[in-house]
């Protein structure tokens, strides 16, 4: 068996399809992995200063979801001191057998606003203010644990537009031929917390193309403001997440082989696995 690293739990920044394989490690905190096929290996971090790591026993790991181990695989513990990269090396005398690409990141917080709107003519979002603790609570869990990025609730409130919205919310100033009073979004996204990292704005319908009665849209995020229309999947964590994505600087791909990753661009189809390359623009 050939000696490689793996995770010794999910959802805490290990990006196996990176090459070599990555793990992302917060700054003055700690993250375990496996070791598996390297008995008698030395295993060093090349820059002690960034990172430093130290054999423990199976017993030792603290609880949480780990992954499954197989009789043989040695742990590890991985301390970040410093933010910046090393390699973690495992050797049989001078010859490196397999090693880790190691990033330790600063923890990054992102105040989230959370705006539920209604127009003067009565249209208005059926989502509940009272929703947006859980909401945060599975958006933390995906970001938290593989990037450093804390999510936090800035404010949850009610936001009225002055004007009717009509049945759908538009985001039109690039189509051509339609007239400039159908743009809606600058006027929704006038009312956002201008406090906050990011505003979402919770709305009954938004559309961004020439068909704006055909649901082909479910969110679109500008800058730092999404319009998240009422019928945006069920799965609303990850899509919260992925149009949290954009605002941290991250495209849409639609790679079917990486459908697992969070920036996968199909709603309801995609995962929750940030890689290596998306974590480095999101937290660099």
């Amino acid at each position: 068996m050939a000696a490689e690293f793996l995770p010794a739990y999910t959802m805490r920044g290990f990006d196996r399809h990176n090459v070599p394989r990555w793990q992302m490690v917060p700054a003055g905190g700690e993250r375990w992995v496996i070791l598996r096929g390297g008995a008698g290996l030395i295993v060093t971090s090349a820059a002690p200063a960034t990172a430093t790591i130290s054999e423990v026993t199976a017993a030792s790991l603290p609880a949480g979801e780990r992954a499954p181990t197989l009789a043989g695989d040695r742990f590890f513990k991985i301390e970040g001191k410093a933010k910046g990269d090393t390699t973690i090396e495992a050797k049989l005398l001078l010859l490196t057998l397999t090693s880790l690409l190691v990033g330790v990141k600063n923890r990054k917080t992102v105040n989230l606003a959370f705006n539920f709107v209604k127009d003067n003519a009565g249209h208005s979002t059926a989502r509940a203010r009272a929703s947006a603790a859980e909401w945060v609570k599975g958006i933390h869990y995906i970001y938290f644990g593989q990037t450093n990025i804390e999510m936090k609730v800035k404010t949850s409130r009610w936001v009225t537009v002055p004007q009717n919205l009509g049945r759908v919310v538009r985001f039109s100033q690039h189509l051509p031929g339609v007239p400039a009073a159908q743009h809606e979004w600058n006027a929704v996204t006038a009312l956002g917390e201008a406090t906050a990292d990011m505003n979402i704005f919770l709305v009954w319908e938004y559309e961004q193309d020439n068909t704006p009665f055909s649901d082909q849209t479910d969110a679109g995020t500008l800058a730092n403001n999404c319009i998240f229309e009422d019928h945006a999947g069920a799965q609303l964590a990850p899509t919260f997440s992925h149009e949290i994505g954009h605002f941290l600087g991250c495209p849409d791909h639609y790679i079917l082989a990486r459908k697992r990753e969070l920036m996968y661009g199909v709603t309801d189809a995609r995962g929750v696995h940030i890689p290596k390359a998306d974590a480095d623009i999101m937290n660099p």
